[in-house]
């Protein structure tokens, strides 16, 4: 199996530093560009895709359907690769939230408040799992969010995402996973 994973172009919210975990999100006119780039680069790779998986937030959904037209590919969705879910902070900026709730540049929320680091490296987990087990002889693209690409990648090299670089939007890394 092999995925190409492929964060979402630029939002308002991005240029906003806001935290938008399950926000839907909207493009800017630079993040369609971006991602138009993104498909025009796929589409002249040597590959045959079988599909877009994508995140069901708007933000993925309107970046993988400018894939999809450029690749006449189908689109899945599935909730599991949504973004970190900030709970009440969704919506506050990074700034804000950083004066109280970070500690040596980690996230520290009150129990329940949003979700974890943890949380989120699990989800990946399960995510790497649910598509083996759906698409296991494929290659194919997922579109999803920067924190969430960089658990996928550290769910499937058993590392932590702080040691996974961090995605600019509409960046794409190969992600190859033997049985």
């Amino acid at each position: 199996m092999t995925i190409y994973i492929v964060r979402h172009g630029e939002t308002e919210e991005n240029l906003q530093a806001i935290l938008q975990g399950h926000m839907p999100g909207t493009l800017t006119e630079k993040g369609k560009a971006q991602v138009r780039a993104t498909a025009l680069q796929l589409a002249k790779a040597d590959v045959r895709f079988t599909r877009i998986v994508t995140s069901d937030l708007k933000r993925a959904m309107d970046s993988a359907q400018f894939i999809a037209d450029e690749l006449h590919l189908p689109i899945i969705p599935m909730e599991i690769l949504r973004e970190r879910d900030w709970g009440k902070f969704t919506g506050m900026t990074i700034a804000e939230a950083s004066e109280k709730y970070r500690i040596n540049g980690k996230w520290v929320f009150p129990e329940g408040l949003a979700e974890t680091e943890e949380g989120i490296y699990e989800r990946a987990n399960k995510a790497l799992s649910e598509l083996q087990e759906l698409y296991a002889d494929e290659t194919f693209i997922v579109v999803t969010h920067g924190q969430f690409a960089r658990n996928l990648i550290a769910a499937y090299s058993k590392c932590n995402y702080h040691d996974v670089p961090a995605f600019r939007n509409a960046e794409i890394r190969v992600l190859n996973i033997s049985q």
